[in-house]
Protein backbone atom coordinates (compact mmCIF):
# COMPACT_ATOMS: atom_id res chain seq x y z
CA UNK A 1 0.00 0.00 0.00
CA UNK A 2 2.79 2.43 0.95
CA UNK A 3 4.70 1.62 -2.23
CA UNK A 4 1.68 2.27 -4.47
CA UNK A 5 1.12 5.62 -2.72
CA UNK A 6 4.73 6.61 -3.43
CA UNK A 7 4.31 5.70 -7.09
CA UNK A 8 1.10 7.70 -7.30
CA UNK A 9 2.78 10.71 -5.68
CA UNK A 10 5.66 10.40 -8.16
CA UNK A 11 3.22 10.35 -11.10
CA UNK A 12 1.47 13.40 -9.74
CA UNK A 13 4.78 15.22 -9.47
CA UNK A 14 5.55 14.38 -13.10
CA UNK A 15 2.14 15.76 -14.10
CA UNK A 16 2.83 19.00 -12.26
CA UNK A 17 6.20 19.23 -14.00
CA UNK A 18 4.47 18.76 -17.36
CA UNK A 19 1.98 21.50 -16.50
CA UNK A 20 4.78 23.87 -15.51
CA UNK A 21 6.68 23.17 -18.73
CA UNK A 22 3.55 23.78 -20.84
CA UNK A 23 2.85 26.94 -18.88
CA UNK A 24 6.37 28.21 -19.62
CA UNK A 25 5.88 27.55 -23.35
CA UNK A 26 2.57 29.42 -23.42
CA UNK A 27 4.03 32.29 -21.41
CA UNK A 28 6.80 32.61 -24.03
CA UNK A 29 4.18 32.67 -26.82
CA UNK A 30 2.21 35.26 -24.88
CA UNK A 31 5.19 37.58 -24.48
CA UNK A 32 5.98 37.29 -28.18
CA UNK A 33 2.34 38.05 -29.09
CA UNK A 34 2.29 41.08 -26.79
CA UNK A 35 5.51 42.37 -28.37
CA UNK A 36 4.39 41.92 -31.96
CA UNK A 37 3.88 44.93 -34.22
CA UNK A 38 0.26 44.00 -34.79
CA UNK A 39 -1.52 42.85 -31.63
CA UNK A 40 -3.86 39.87 -32.14
CA UNK A 41 -6.26 40.34 -29.26
CA UNK A 42 -8.13 37.07 -29.85
CA UNK A 43 -4.90 35.08 -29.86
CA UNK A 44 -3.70 36.80 -26.69
CA UNK A 45 -7.00 36.12 -24.91
CA UNK A 46 -6.79 32.49 -25.97
CA UNK A 47 -3.27 32.18 -24.54
CA UNK A 48 -4.32 33.84 -21.28
CA UNK A 49 -7.27 31.46 -21.03
CA UNK A 50 -4.95 28.48 -21.49
CA UNK A 51 -2.63 29.84 -18.78
CA UNK A 52 -5.55 30.12 -16.35
CA UNK A 53 -6.68 26.60 -17.20
CA UNK A 54 -3.19 25.22 -16.52
CA UNK A 55 -3.17 27.00 -13.15
CA UNK A 56 -6.53 25.39 -12.36
CA UNK A 57 -5.23 22.00 -13.46
CA UNK A 58 -2.21 22.38 -11.19
CA UNK A 59 -4.57 22.96 -8.24
CA UNK A 60 -6.34 19.63 -8.70
CA UNK A 61 -3.12 17.78 -9.56
CA UNK A 62 -1.68 18.83 -6.22
CA UNK A 63 -0.61 15.54 -4.52
CA UNK A 64 -2.75 16.10 -1.40
CA UNK A 65 -5.90 16.90 -3.41
CA UNK A 66 -5.42 14.14 -5.97
CA UNK A 67 -4.66 11.55 -3.30
CA UNK A 68 -8.03 12.25 -1.64
CA UNK A 69 -9.80 12.12 -5.00
CA UNK A 70 -8.24 8.78 -5.96
CA UNK A 71 -9.06 7.31 -2.55
CA UNK A 72 -12.74 8.24 -3.02
CA UNK A 73 -12.75 6.85 -6.58
CA UNK A 74 -11.19 3.57 -5.40
CA UNK A 75 -12.77 3.04 -2.01
CA UNK A 76 -15.69 5.45 -1.50
CA UNK A 77 -18.66 6.58 -3.54
CA UNK A 78 -17.68 9.49 -5.82
CA UNK A 79 -21.36 10.15 -6.61
CA UNK A 80 -22.37 10.62 -2.99
CA UNK A 81 -19.21 12.58 -2.21
CA UNK A 82 -19.78 15.12 -4.98
CA UNK A 83 -23.47 15.41 -4.10
CA UNK A 84 -22.61 16.07 -0.45
CA UNK A 85 -20.46 19.06 -1.51
CA UNK A 86 -23.16 20.20 -3.96
CA UNK A 87 -25.70 20.04 -1.12
CA UNK A 88 -23.45 22.18 1.07
CA UNK A 89 -23.52 24.87 -1.64
CA UNK A 90 -27.15 24.43 -2.76
CA UNK A 91 -29.98 23.34 -0.44
CA UNK A 92 -32.23 20.58 -1.81
CA UNK A 93 -32.75 19.70 -5.49
CA UNK A 94 -30.60 16.57 -5.15
CA UNK A 95 -32.29 15.00 -8.18
CA UNK A 96 -31.15 17.97 -10.28
CA UNK A 97 -27.61 17.64 -8.90
CA UNK A 98 -27.50 13.96 -9.82
CA UNK A 99 -28.70 14.45 -13.39
CA UNK A 100 -26.27 17.33 -13.94
CA UNK A 101 -23.43 15.15 -12.60
CA UNK A 102 -24.48 12.18 -14.74
CA UNK A 103 -24.65 14.41 -17.82
CA UNK A 104 -20.92 15.10 -17.24
CA UNK A 105 -20.18 11.40 -16.76
CA UNK A 106 -22.00 10.47 -19.98
CA UNK A 107 -19.55 12.64 -21.91
CA UNK A 108 -17.01 9.93 -21.10
CA UNK A 109 -19.24 7.09 -22.35
CA UNK A 110 -18.76 6.13 -25.99
CA UNK A 111 -22.09 4.27 -26.20
CA UNK A 112 -24.20 7.02 -24.63
CA UNK A 113 -26.73 9.22 -26.41
CA UNK A 114 -25.97 11.98 -23.90
CA UNK A 115 -28.06 13.47 -21.09
CA UNK A 116 -29.20 17.04 -21.78
CA UNK A 117 -30.66 18.65 -18.63
CA UNK A 118 -33.42 21.25 -18.84
CA UNK A 119 -34.04 23.09 -15.58
CA UNK A 120 -37.41 24.79 -15.14
CA UNK A 121 -39.01 26.74 -12.32
CA UNK A 122 -40.38 30.10 -11.32
CA UNK A 123 -38.03 33.06 -11.20
CA UNK A 124 -36.09 33.22 -7.94
CA UNK A 125 -36.72 29.58 -6.99
CA UNK A 126 -33.15 28.37 -7.44
CA UNK A 127 -32.79 26.77 -10.87
CA UNK A 128 -29.82 29.01 -11.75
CA UNK A 129 -28.19 28.45 -8.37
CA UNK A 130 -28.61 24.68 -8.66
CA UNK A 131 -26.88 24.65 -12.05
CA UNK A 132 -24.18 27.09 -10.93
CA UNK A 133 -23.47 24.95 -7.85
CA UNK A 134 -22.71 21.82 -9.87
CA UNK A 135 -21.01 23.84 -12.62
CA UNK A 136 -18.71 25.21 -9.89
CA UNK A 137 -17.54 21.65 -9.15
CA UNK A 138 -16.34 21.11 -12.74
CA UNK A 139 -12.65 21.97 -13.09
CA UNK A 140 -12.06 24.93 -15.40
CA UNK A 141 -9.36 23.20 -17.41
CA UNK A 142 -10.78 23.56 -20.90
CA UNK A 143 -14.18 21.92 -20.99
CA UNK A 144 -16.67 24.30 -19.37
CA UNK A 145 -18.30 27.35 -20.91
CA UNK A 146 -20.96 29.68 -19.53
CA UNK A 147 -23.03 32.43 -21.15
CA UNK A 148 -25.77 33.30 -23.59
CA UNK A 149 -25.90 31.69 -27.02
CA UNK A 150 -26.72 32.89 -30.49
CA UNK A 151 -27.80 30.44 -33.16
CA UNK A 152 -24.39 29.71 -34.73
CA UNK A 153 -21.97 31.06 -32.09
CA UNK A 154 -20.64 27.66 -30.99
CA UNK A 155 -19.62 26.84 -34.57
CA UNK A 156 -17.25 29.82 -34.45
CA UNK A 157 -15.91 29.45 -30.90
CA UNK A 158 -12.18 28.79 -31.45
CA UNK A 159 -11.36 26.66 -28.38
CA UNK A 160 -14.45 24.48 -28.10
CA UNK A 161 -13.39 20.95 -27.21
CA UNK A 162 -15.21 17.61 -27.30
CA UNK A 163 -16.80 16.92 -23.93
CA UNK A 164 -17.46 20.57 -23.05
CA UNK A 165 -20.31 21.50 -20.69
CA UNK A 166 -22.12 24.61 -21.97
CA UNK A 167 -24.31 26.33 -19.39
CA UNK A 168 -26.80 28.92 -20.66
CA UNK A 169 -29.08 30.52 -18.09
CA UNK A 170 -32.59 31.80 -18.91
CA UNK A 171 -32.07 30.85 -22.51
CA UNK A 172 -34.02 32.63 -25.24
CA UNK A 173 -34.87 30.20 -28.01
CA UNK A 174 -35.46 31.08 -31.65
CA UNK A 175 -35.89 28.74 -34.60
CA UNK A 176 -32.22 28.90 -35.68
CA UNK A 177 -30.84 28.24 -32.18
CA UNK A 178 -33.33 25.43 -31.67
CA UNK A 179 -32.13 23.86 -34.92
CA UNK A 180 -28.49 24.06 -33.78
CA UNK A 181 -29.31 22.48 -30.41
CA UNK A 182 -31.37 19.68 -31.99
CA UNK A 183 -28.60 18.80 -34.41
CA UNK A 184 -25.81 18.89 -31.81
CA UNK A 185 -27.81 16.80 -29.33
CA UNK A 186 -28.74 14.23 -31.98
CA UNK A 187 -25.09 14.02 -33.07
CA UNK A 188 -23.88 13.58 -29.49
CA UNK A 189 -21.00 11.26 -30.35
CA UNK A 190 -20.01 13.02 -33.60
CA UNK A 191 -19.21 16.57 -34.67
CA UNK A 192 -22.10 18.67 -35.99
CA UNK A 193 -21.10 20.42 -39.21
CA UNK A 194 -22.27 23.72 -40.66
CA UNK A 195 -21.43 24.91 -44.17
CA UNK A 196 -21.42 28.65 -44.67
CA UNK A 197 -19.75 31.56 -46.43
CA UNK A 198 -17.44 33.92 -44.52
CA UNK A 199 -15.37 36.90 -45.65
CA UNK A 200 -12.67 34.42 -46.61
CA UNK A 201 -15.09 32.40 -48.73
CA UNK A 202 -16.64 28.95 -48.31
CA UNK A 203 -16.11 27.45 -44.85
CA UNK A 204 -17.01 24.24 -43.07
CA UNK A 205 -17.44 24.76 -39.33
CA UNK A 206 -18.27 22.26 -36.62
CA UNK A 207 -19.39 21.80 -33.05
CA UNK A 208 -17.42 18.87 -31.59
CA UNK A 209 -19.06 15.78 -30.17
CA UNK A 210 -20.12 14.89 -26.63
CA UNK A 211 -21.31 18.40 -25.73
CA UNK A 212 -23.61 18.68 -22.70
CA UNK A 213 -26.01 21.61 -22.91
CA UNK A 214 -27.27 22.83 -19.52
CA UNK A 215 -30.30 25.00 -20.22
CA UNK A 216 -32.49 26.86 -17.71
CA UNK A 217 -35.78 28.65 -18.34
CA UNK A 218 -38.71 30.02 -16.37
CA UNK A 219 -41.19 28.62 -18.87
CA UNK A 220 -41.01 25.92 -21.55
CA UNK A 221 -39.84 27.79 -24.67
CA UNK A 222 -38.90 24.64 -26.59
CA UNK A 223 -40.47 22.99 -29.61
CA UNK A 224 -41.57 19.37 -29.37
CA UNK A 225 -38.53 17.98 -31.21
CA UNK A 226 -36.07 19.76 -28.93
CA UNK A 227 -38.14 18.97 -25.83
CA UNK A 228 -37.93 15.27 -26.69
CA UNK A 229 -34.13 15.48 -26.49
CA UNK A 230 -34.06 17.15 -23.07
CA UNK A 231 -34.13 15.64 -19.58
CA UNK A 232 -36.69 17.87 -17.88
CA UNK A 233 -36.05 18.84 -14.24
CA UNK A 234 -37.95 21.14 -11.92
CA UNK A 235 -36.58 22.95 -8.90
CA UNK A 236 -38.32 22.46 -5.57
CA UNK A 237 -40.64 25.46 -5.17
CA UNK A 238 -42.29 24.26 -1.96
CA UNK A 239 -42.70 26.36 1.17
CA UNK A 240 -40.39 23.96 3.05
CA UNK A 241 -37.69 24.57 0.45
CA UNK A 242 -38.16 28.34 0.75
CA UNK A 243 -37.62 28.05 4.51
CA UNK A 244 -34.54 25.82 4.07
CA UNK A 245 -32.99 28.35 1.67
CA UNK A 246 -33.73 31.20 4.10
CA UNK A 247 -32.01 29.26 6.88
CA UNK A 248 -28.95 28.69 4.70
CA UNK A 249 -28.77 32.35 3.71
CA UNK A 250 -28.87 33.43 7.35
CA UNK A 251 -26.19 30.88 8.28
CA UNK A 252 -23.92 32.20 5.54
CA UNK A 253 -24.44 35.74 6.77
CA UNK A 254 -23.56 34.65 10.31
CA UNK A 255 -20.23 33.11 9.33
CA UNK A 256 -19.39 35.23 6.28
CA UNK A 257 -19.49 32.22 3.92
CA UNK A 258 -19.21 32.82 0.20
CA UNK A 259 -21.84 31.38 -2.14
CA UNK A 260 -19.34 29.43 -4.28
CA UNK A 261 -16.39 28.44 -2.07
CA UNK A 262 -12.90 27.57 -3.31
CA UNK A 263 -11.92 25.11 -0.59
CA UNK A 264 -10.33 21.66 -0.59
CA UNK A 265 -13.72 19.91 -0.70
CA UNK A 266 -14.50 21.69 -3.96
CA UNK A 267 -11.03 20.96 -5.37
CA UNK A 268 -11.37 17.24 -4.55
CA UNK A 269 -14.68 17.15 -6.47
CA UNK A 270 -13.00 18.82 -9.41
CA UNK A 271 -10.16 16.29 -9.25
CA UNK A 272 -12.65 13.38 -9.25
CA UNK A 273 -14.51 14.79 -12.25
CA UNK A 274 -11.22 15.40 -14.05
CA UNK A 275 -10.21 11.75 -13.59
CA UNK A 276 -13.51 10.68 -15.18
CA UNK A 277 -13.10 13.24 -17.97
CA UNK A 278 -9.70 11.80 -18.84
CA UNK A 279 -11.35 8.53 -19.85
CA UNK A 280 -13.56 7.33 -22.69
CA UNK A 281 -15.47 4.19 -21.73
CA UNK A 282 -17.71 1.67 -23.34
CA UNK A 283 -20.17 0.73 -20.59
CA UNK A 284 -21.75 -2.71 -20.84
CA UNK A 285 -24.96 -3.50 -18.96
CA UNK A 286 -24.70 -7.29 -18.64
CA UNK A 287 -28.17 -7.70 -17.12
CA UNK A 288 -30.02 -5.68 -19.80
CA UNK A 289 -32.02 -8.78 -20.89
CA UNK A 290 -33.53 -8.86 -17.40
CA UNK A 291 -34.74 -5.24 -17.39
CA UNK A 292 -38.53 -4.94 -17.56
CA UNK A 293 -39.53 -1.66 -19.23
CA UNK A 294 -43.17 -0.52 -19.20
CA UNK A 295 -42.71 2.85 -20.87
CA UNK A 296 -42.57 1.70 -24.49
CA UNK A 297 -44.92 4.49 -25.60
CA UNK A 298 -42.01 6.99 -25.74
CA UNK A 299 -38.99 5.38 -27.38
CA UNK A 300 -36.60 8.08 -26.14
CA UNK A 301 -37.08 7.33 -22.45
CA UNK A 302 -35.49 3.87 -22.33
CA UNK A 303 -32.18 5.15 -23.81
CA UNK A 304 -32.32 7.97 -21.22
CA UNK A 305 -32.71 5.43 -18.44
CA UNK A 306 -29.88 3.26 -19.78
CA UNK A 307 -27.68 6.35 -19.95
CA UNK A 308 -28.37 6.96 -16.25
CA UNK A 309 -26.99 3.49 -15.53
CA UNK A 310 -23.95 4.15 -17.72
CA UNK A 311 -23.32 7.50 -16.02
CA UNK A 312 -23.32 5.95 -12.55
CA UNK A 313 -20.93 3.23 -13.77
CA UNK A 314 -18.58 5.78 -15.38
CA UNK A 315 -18.34 7.83 -12.18
CA UNK A 316 -17.49 4.64 -10.28
CA UNK A 317 -15.17 3.29 -12.97
CA UNK A 318 -12.34 2.45 -10.58
CA UNK A 319 -14.67 0.04 -8.75
CA UNK A 320 -16.24 -1.55 -11.82
CA UNK A 321 -15.09 -4.72 -13.57
CA UNK A 322 -13.00 -3.92 -16.65
CA UNK A 323 -13.33 -6.70 -19.23
CA UNK A 324 -11.19 -5.05 -21.94
CA UNK A 325 -9.29 -1.77 -22.08
CA UNK A 326 -11.80 0.95 -21.14
CA UNK A 327 -14.75 -1.44 -21.32
CA UNK A 328 -16.45 -1.63 -17.93
CA UNK A 329 -19.46 -3.47 -16.55
CA UNK A 330 -22.30 -1.61 -14.89
CA UNK A 331 -23.22 -3.13 -11.53
CA UNK A 332 -26.62 -3.84 -10.01
CA UNK A 333 -26.11 -0.81 -7.77
CA UNK A 334 -25.86 1.37 -10.87
CA UNK A 335 -29.25 0.00 -11.96
CA UNK A 336 -30.85 0.59 -8.56
CA UNK A 337 -29.54 4.15 -8.37
CA UNK A 338 -30.72 4.85 -11.92
CA UNK A 339 -34.16 3.40 -11.15
CA UNK A 340 -34.54 5.51 -7.99
CA UNK A 341 -33.52 8.65 -9.88
CA UNK A 342 -35.74 7.93 -12.89
CA UNK A 343 -38.79 7.16 -10.75
CA UNK A 344 -38.44 10.63 -9.16
CA UNK A 345 -38.81 12.38 -12.49
CA UNK A 346 -40.85 9.87 -14.50
CA UNK A 347 -44.01 12.01 -14.60
CA UNK A 348 -42.20 14.94 -16.20
CA UNK A 349 -40.40 12.69 -18.66
CA UNK A 350 -43.61 10.91 -19.64
CA UNK A 351 -45.82 13.99 -19.96
CA UNK A 352 -43.20 16.60 -20.97
CA UNK A 353 -44.85 18.93 -18.44
CA UNK A 354 -43.04 21.05 -15.89
CA UNK A 355 -43.93 20.64 -12.21
CA UNK A 356 -45.98 23.85 -12.34
CA UNK A 357 -47.90 22.54 -15.37
CA UNK A 358 -48.46 19.15 -13.74
CA UNK A 359 -49.83 20.85 -10.64
CA UNK A 360 -52.32 22.96 -12.61
CA UNK A 361 -53.45 19.99 -14.69
CA UNK A 362 -53.98 17.89 -11.57
CA UNK A 363 -56.11 20.65 -10.06
CA UNK A 364 -58.23 21.12 -13.21
CA UNK A 365 -59.04 17.44 -13.78
CA UNK A 366 -62.76 16.74 -13.39
CA UNK A 367 -63.74 20.33 -12.50
CA UNK A 368 -65.56 20.98 -15.77
CA UNK A 369 -65.05 24.00 -18.04
CA UNK A 370 -63.09 26.83 -16.36
CA UNK A 371 -62.30 30.31 -17.62
CA UNK A 372 -58.97 31.98 -16.88
CA UNK A 373 -60.78 34.21 -14.38
CA UNK A 374 -62.24 31.11 -12.66
CA UNK A 375 -58.77 29.62 -12.31
CA UNK A 376 -57.23 32.85 -11.01
CA UNK A 377 -59.92 33.09 -8.32
CA UNK A 378 -59.69 29.51 -7.11
CA UNK A 379 -56.20 28.19 -7.89
CA UNK A 380 -53.36 29.31 -5.61
CA UNK A 381 -49.58 29.10 -5.68
CA UNK A 382 -47.83 26.62 -3.32
CA UNK A 383 -47.19 29.51 -0.90
CA UNK A 384 -50.84 30.57 -0.95
CA UNK A 385 -50.33 33.52 -3.29
CA UNK A 386 -52.50 34.28 -6.30
CA UNK A 387 -51.53 33.84 -9.95
CA UNK A 388 -52.03 36.65 -12.45
CA UNK A 389 -54.35 36.17 -15.42
CA UNK A 390 -51.36 36.45 -17.76
CA UNK A 391 -49.43 33.70 -15.94
CA UNK A 392 -52.38 31.31 -16.24
CA UNK A 393 -52.97 32.27 -19.87
CA UNK A 394 -49.32 31.51 -20.72
CA UNK A 395 -49.55 28.10 -19.06
CA UNK A 396 -52.72 27.27 -20.96
CA UNK A 397 -51.95 28.79 -24.34
CA UNK A 398 -48.16 29.22 -24.28
CA UNK A 399 -46.08 32.07 -25.64
CA UNK A 400 -45.99 30.59 -29.12
CA UNK A 401 -48.18 28.13 -30.97
CA UNK A 402 -47.99 24.61 -29.61
CA UNK A 403 -46.35 25.45 -26.30
CA UNK A 404 -49.30 25.57 -23.92
CA UNK A 405 -51.28 22.91 -22.07
CA UNK A 406 -53.93 23.01 -24.79
CA UNK A 407 -51.41 21.30 -27.09
CA UNK A 408 -49.61 19.16 -24.50
CA UNK A 409 -52.48 17.54 -22.61
CA UNK A 410 -54.30 14.77 -24.51
CA UNK A 411 -58.07 15.12 -24.28
CA UNK A 412 -58.06 18.71 -23.05
CA UNK A 413 -61.11 20.60 -24.34
CA UNK A 414 -61.41 24.28 -25.19
CA UNK A 415 -64.91 25.77 -25.26
CA UNK A 416 -65.57 29.15 -26.87
CA UNK A 417 -63.64 31.27 -29.32
CA UNK A 418 -62.32 33.89 -26.95
CA UNK A 419 -64.10 36.60 -28.87
CA UNK A 420 -66.47 39.20 -27.43
CA UNK A 421 -69.24 37.48 -25.49
CA UNK A 422 -67.71 34.02 -26.10
CA UNK A 423 -65.16 33.57 -23.28
CA UNK A 424 -62.79 30.64 -23.62
CA UNK A 425 -63.24 27.88 -21.03
CA UNK A 426 -60.81 25.03 -20.53
CA UNK A 427 -61.67 21.50 -19.44
CA UNK A 428 -59.63 18.41 -18.58
CA UNK A 429 -62.04 15.47 -18.09
CA UNK A 430 -59.26 13.04 -17.14
CA UNK A 431 -55.48 12.77 -17.24
CA UNK A 432 -53.08 9.86 -16.75
CA UNK A 433 -49.65 11.08 -15.65
CA UNK A 434 -48.10 7.65 -15.15
CA UNK A 435 -47.12 8.39 -11.54
CA UNK A 436 -48.77 5.22 -10.21
CA UNK A 437 -47.02 2.92 -12.69
CA UNK A 438 -43.66 1.31 -11.97
CA UNK A 439 -41.90 2.07 -15.24
CA UNK A 440 -38.81 -0.08 -14.80
CA UNK A 441 -37.81 -3.10 -12.76
CA UNK A 442 -35.32 -5.95 -12.84
CA UNK A 443 -36.24 -9.62 -12.85
CA UNK A 444 -35.26 -11.46 -9.68
CA UNK A 445 -33.00 -13.83 -11.61
CA UNK A 446 -30.67 -10.90 -12.37
CA UNK A 447 -29.99 -10.34 -8.68
CA UNK A 448 -29.01 -13.98 -8.34
CA UNK A 449 -26.99 -14.17 -11.58
CA UNK A 450 -25.06 -10.88 -11.46
CA UNK A 451 -24.72 -10.27 -7.73
CA UNK A 452 -20.98 -11.00 -7.84
CA UNK A 453 -20.32 -8.87 -10.93
CA UNK A 454 -20.12 -11.76 -13.38
CA UNK A 455 -20.74 -11.08 -17.08
CA UNK A 456 -23.04 -13.98 -17.86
Amino acid sequence: MAESTIVADSEMTEELQRIEAERADIDKELQEALGAEKIDKRYIESLKRKMDQLDNLAEIEDPAIKKKALDILRNGDPVEHILSVYSRIHVGDVQIGKVLLLSIANQSVLNSEGLQPKLSGASGKGKTHAAKSMFHLIPDVGYKLEGSLSAKSMYYYPDLKPGTVIFSDDIRINADLEDTLKRAMSNFQQPTRHRTVTREGYAELEIPGRIAWWLTSVENPYGDELLNRLFGLDVDDSVDQDEAVTKQQLERAKYGDVALPEDDDVKVCRAIINEVKKKLFKVIIPYSDYIVWKGAGDRRNLPRFLDLIKGFAALRFMQRTEIFDDEILASLKDFEDAKALYEQGKTGLATKLTKAEQRLVGWMVGKGPLSINDIVKEYLKPNGGQYTSEAIRKMLEGKRDGKGLTDKVPGMLVHGSGGKGDEKRYEIPSFEDGSSLEIVSLKQEAYEKFADGTTS
